[in-house]
């Protein structure tokens, strides 16, 4: 009675075993690239959601009836180009807090526009 349980469960191992041998590995380089873009592209998130932090940018945000929480989902929904333009954008403004009329309507438009969008 032992012998079959014994035969069945070897051929069961050796079927096992071999199925799985047969299944074939598939890999591929990861270029530096594309690690690099995953790395920027939540940089700039970070960056945006910093600058939404910022007191005097909530304010405006208020004024424009537009909540602090939707503004930080919509960054997190902004395409990897988009969060890297705006990110420039910021990063290019002047220290200080010394924002022209020009660069508060720019980023005032963008902000409409993003929660436009989504």
């Amino acid at each position: 009675m032992k012998t079959p349980a014994k035969t069945l469960g070897l051929v069961l191992l050796i079927v096992g075993l071999s199925a799985a041998l047969a299944v074939p590995a598939h890999a591929e380089m990861i270029g530096t690239a594309e690690v690099l873009a995953g790395q920027t592209g939540q940089a700039d998130r970070d960056t945006l959601k910093q600058f939404l932090e910022r007191s005097d940018v909530e304010e405006r945000l208020q004024a424009m009836d537009v909540p602090a929480a939707t503004a930080r989902s919509r960054v997190d929904a902004l395409t990897p180009a988009e969060a890297a333009t705006l990110a420039q954008r910021i990063d290019s403004l002047p220290a200080g807090g010394a924002l022209s009329g020009n660069d508060v309507i720019i980023i005032l438009l963008v902000a409409i526009l993003v929660v436009l969008i989504l």
